[in-house]
């Protein structure tokens, strides 16, 4: 199942600006892949912006799977805008 979405989402990075946890819905995920890079052009989430204005203001993002102390594991697509992180997909 995908869910399409715009959620903002409490990332922390590693040295090297990859995503090493994340909080997403009040619950905490431990990354426990190696982060894939999305492109600009990869930019798939729902919002009222137009698609140009968010090509204009998307940060390259990151796929990453994370799994919750429940063991719950998902994947997500994560953004960067200038308003802070937001989640644009979440594979179950």
């Amino acid at each position: 199942m995908t869910m399409h979405t715009s959620e903002p989402v409490a990332v922390w990075l590693d040295q090297a600006h990859a995503p090493t946890r994340l909080v997403y819905r009040n619950v905490e995920f431990r990354i426990i892949d190696s982060p894939t890079r999305l492109p600009r052009h990869a930019w798939l989430a729902s919002s009222a912006e137009s698609a140009s204005q968010r090509m204009d203001q998307a940060e390259p993002g990151w796929r990453v799977t994370g799994c919750a102390d429940t063991q719950e594991t998902r994947v997500f697509d994560l953004r960067l805008l200038p308003r802070g992180w937001i989640v644009e997909n979440v594979f179950a």
